[in-house]
């Protein structure tokens, strides 16, 4: 993870024809019974959120997952009944660095769980024996809990199990991103003492040892989940140092950092419901972090922060202990916004602003459809229309997409794509595929808890 992450995934964006492998492939060399192309894109997304633990879902385990992205064509019909994610080198050769699948025997060992989203639904809390039967265009969300594999020079690959057979993938390299789309700012990290005995190493409570105490302040552009709080020892670098790890109420080896706000215990222990945030805010919060000595906190001794939201997670440059003049800061304006929506609903929101749309967003084609005229008011995109060849003209930017009413030609930034689902009419409103079209002018598109969320965040 960089030392700052910043705002939105600087990945390649364009539909990319991922061939399947048949037998005698090359690149992998393992038998692969007969099928139709099934997989149109697979690439890693980013290493942000703990959603996972190494068997089950909605236990997170203190590592940040693996988050891949998968579209497939299922045609007139498929049932996908399994799903496994290999590690191989820049060749496609295998390296056996991990093996995640979607199910397994049980007296299957060294096999880790991968949890696949659709539409933010969850199709396997864990192993599952299939995932069920598809038609046409699917867009999947995946997530591998870390096992020290998910790193800088890896690459990925899927074997896809189906009623037709097996079909392999492409390869995709770890994408460690130098940007984050959480809607949070630390505007100031610093320590204060360490004179006071506030918390013990898993309650609040005096121990017998005087605490780190720290200084934490954040900025929320909008309500957001605050899921964690982690401080660890670093060096000059911002690398993990030896020490301990100190967290709020989330799973994982360590302590207890306690939280105070205005005098008031936020974190009393660790909650037994690893899921359980240590709370939402919104606007301007200030809070006093306080962490048992094991004996390694000392003036001297370099710590970063790390906070952890729903949307991703921000990390502080290292402070010095002890040392009034080492103060992480940070006072960028948020110069992003955020829509969310939901399905079948006409309710969205513009980071706290409620607004109610004409036409609700809907899935068609495996791709999620939303109003054009909308997303484009809201970042500031230009919409230029040419009534006779129906073309929609769309530029945020130096980034510019062209679409032509229910034609799946299109042109992104100069490059011709061809689309699953086209830009329609209904009742009057235009609208357009919401992944091809954001990503496409550089934003962030994802799901969590139902919820579809679009950010235009460049830095923070």
């Amino acid at each position: 993870m960089k030392a700052l992450r910043k705002t939105l995934q600087t990945a390649a964006i364009g539909t990319l024809a991922f061939q399947s492998l048949f037998v005698g492939g090359a690149a992998f060399g393992a038998d692969v019974a007969p099928t139709t192309q099934l997989v149109k894109e697979f690439r890693y997304m980013d290493k942000e959120l703990d959603r996972i633990s190494l068997d089950k879902t909605g236990t997170p385990d203190g590592t940040r997952d693996g988050h891949l992205s998968l579209l497939i064509d299922a045609g007139e019909g498929t049932e996908i009944k399994s799903i496994a994610m290999k590690t191989a080198d820049s060749t496609g050769a295998d390296t056996g660095h991990g093996i995640w699948v979607t199910w397994k025997e049980p007296n299957d060992v060294g096999k880790y769980l991968l949890a696949v989203e659709q539409d933010g639904k969850t199709l396997n809390n864990t192993f599952k024996e299939t995932l069920g039967q598809f038609k046409g265009v699917n867009q999947f969300e995946l997530y591998a809990s870390d096992n020290n594999s998910m790193k800088e020079g890896e690459y990925y690959y899927l074997e896809i199990t189906t009623s037709a057979g097996v079909v392999k993938s492409d390869i995709t390299p770890f994408v460690d991103a130098d940007t984050s789309y959480a809607p949070v700012i630390i505007r100031q990290f610093a320590s204060v003492d360490l004179t006071q005995d506030k918390f013990g190493s898993a309650a609040a409570g005096e121990d017998g040892s005087m605490d780190g105490h720290f200084k934490l302040n954040l900025a929320f552009a909008q309500k957001t989940k605050l899921l964690s709080v982690i401080l660890r020892p670093t060096d000059e670098d911002g690398k993990p140092a030896s020490g301990g790890i100190w967290r709020t109420n989330r799973a994982g080896t360590g302590w207890l950092l306690g939280i105070m706000q205005g005098g008031k215990v936020v974190n009393p222990e660790f909650n037994k419901d690893v899921t359980k945030p240590v709370g939402s805010f919104r606007g301007n919060v200030s809070f006093d972090l306080y962490a048992t000595n094991n004996g390694s906190i000392k003036n001297g001794q370099l710590y970063v922060i790390e906070v952890e939201t729903q949307f991703g997670t921000v990390t502080s440059k290292p402070i010095e202990f002890g040392n009034k003049n080492s103060v992480f800061t940070d006072n960028t304006v948020f110069p992003f916004k955020t829509i969310s929506f939901k399905l079948n609903a006409k309710d969205a929101f513009v980071d706290d602003k409620s607004f109610k749309l004409e036409v609700a967003p809907f899935t068609l084609n495996g791709r999620t459809m939303v109003p054009l005229r909308f997303i484009s008011e809201a970042f500031g995109a230009k919409v230029g229309w040419n009534q006779k060849a129906r073309k929609v003209t769309i530029e945020k930017g130096a980034n510019k997409i062209e679409l032509v009413i229910d034609k799946k030609e299109a042109v992104a930034n100069g490059e011709a794509v061809l689309l699953d689902s086209p830009a329609i009419v209904k009742n009057d409103v235009t609208l357009v595929p919401v992944r091809f079209v954001s990503e496409s002018l550089k934003m962030k598109v994802f799901f969590e808890e139902g919820e579809l969320f679009v950010t235009d965040a460049i830095q923070q």
